[in-house]
């Protein structure tokens, strides 16, 4: 494959902007989507703040002022080492779901078979690669229990 065309293929994946369509009117019990942070062993804070530390360094992460906030806590992985996790149900709840169909595992299997390679990816940060519209940034912010508000 040619490197420009590759290039211009991640180039205009990279322009694509994610939005949330957030619900409206009498059913939404609130404006902003907001959870109080709770408190976390010392050992997750660390994690969390050096977690954000070297996002914000590479310019994922911006410091925020945003009305919503959702809170942000560890979980262990099998090798020991932390997952970080968002805690976006007030978010989600509000949130019109998005209808993209997932592919059939059995479409999925039937078109490899009789294949000779398969390959499998693994991406790092995969998730906090997609790109948010402008106007939905605020949506994403998050707290730490040190008392920072970052957004994606």
């Amino acid at each position: 494959m040619d490197s420009e065309v590759l290039e211009d293929e991640r180039t205009s994946r990279r322009q694509t902007r994610y939005g949330a369509a957030i619900l409206k009117g009498p059913s939404v019990r609130t404006k902003y989507c907001t959870t109080r942070q709770w408190p976390l062993p010392k050992e997750q804070v660390d994690v969390i703040d050096a977690f954000f530390a070297a996002k914000n360094a590479a310019g994922m992460v911006r410091q925020s002022k945003s009305p919503h906030s959702s809170p942000t806590f560890c979980v262990r992985k099998p090798n020991g080492k932390w997952r970080m996790v968002h805690a976006f149900n007030k978010l989600n709840a509000a949130t019109i779901p998005a209808s993209t169909p997932i592919p059939r595992k059995d479409v999925l299997q039937n078109i490899m078979a009789g294949c000779t390679v398969f390959s499998a990816l693994d991406m790092v940060d995969g998730y906090y690669q997609l790109l948010m519209r402008e106007s939905d940034i605020p949506l994403t912010a998050v707290s730490t229990p040190s008392g920072m508000l970052w957004e994606w």
